[in-house]
């Protein structure tokens, strides 16, 4: 099953490493599941840390440079879907489109305005919902 990981439960992981989005996080890095997350989010998250948290970047980069491994990268597209417009937030849609690409199953995310659209494919699911699939 495909996961398409929001930048929202990476830095929770990265930076809470024993809370429950970490939990989820490497839930999704077991065998049972692919997870995966486009180039969009990896500039979503240099951004948002060098904004929020610039004294911990390194720690990010590291978080990172060890996950992705584990994580497949996918492009995200220029071309916008139609299923975007359920999504009220601009910046968001992109994640969407991405994961619609790559065909992903779920999306994993504590965002709500994702979690409150209804866009039914890929399944838009939070961190508890995960954790007790």
């Amino acid at each position: 099953m495909k996961v398409m990981l929001d930048t929202n439960i990476i830095i929770s992981a990265a930076l809470f490493p024993h809370g429950k989005a970490a939990q989820a996080f490497y839930k999704a890095l077991s065998e049972s599941y692919q997870p995966v997350m486009c180039d969009y989010i990896v500039d979503e998250l240099h951004r948002k840390f060098r904004e929020k948290f610039p004294e911990r970047l390194t720690e990010l980069e590291a978080f990172l440079f060890n996950a992705i491994q584990y994580i497949h990268l996918v492009p995200t597209p220029e071309t916008e879907s139609e299923t975007e417009d359920l999504i009220r937030d601009l910046k968001d849609r992109p994640i969407l489109r991405a994961a619609i690409s790559a065909h992903v199953d779920l999306l994993l995310t504590g965002d709500k305005d994702f979690l409150e659209s209804s866009v039914t494919n890929p399944k838009i699911i939070s961190v508890p919902e995960f954790l007790n699939m």
